[in-house]
């Protein structure tokens, strides 16, 4: 069993002009772009998951908690 997302008409770009080709090409790459700030901090391949000091939610990725303190400069006392 397979399941396709795309028609066979769809993966058949051999048969695209150039125009057309990089139209589509052009239409991709605006739409992975338009989702960087939602995926900033996670890794598709490696060994994270998440950034390292990210956590994922079911809102999304947020900062750890705790990281924010380790962050902030201490004054001398």
């Amino acid at each position: 069993m397979s399941e396709r997302f795309l028609s066979e008409e769809d993966l058949d770009l051999s048969d695209l002009s150039w125009d057309e080709l990089l139209a589509w090409w052009e239409r991709w790459l605006r739409q992975a772009q338009g989702t960087n700030e939602l995926d900033e901090h996670l890794y598709s391949h490696g060994v994270f998951r998440v950034e390292p000091g990210w956590v994922q939610t079911s809102e999304g990725v947020v900062r750890a908690e705790g990281q924010a303190q380790h962050e902030k400069p201490t004054s001398p006392e």
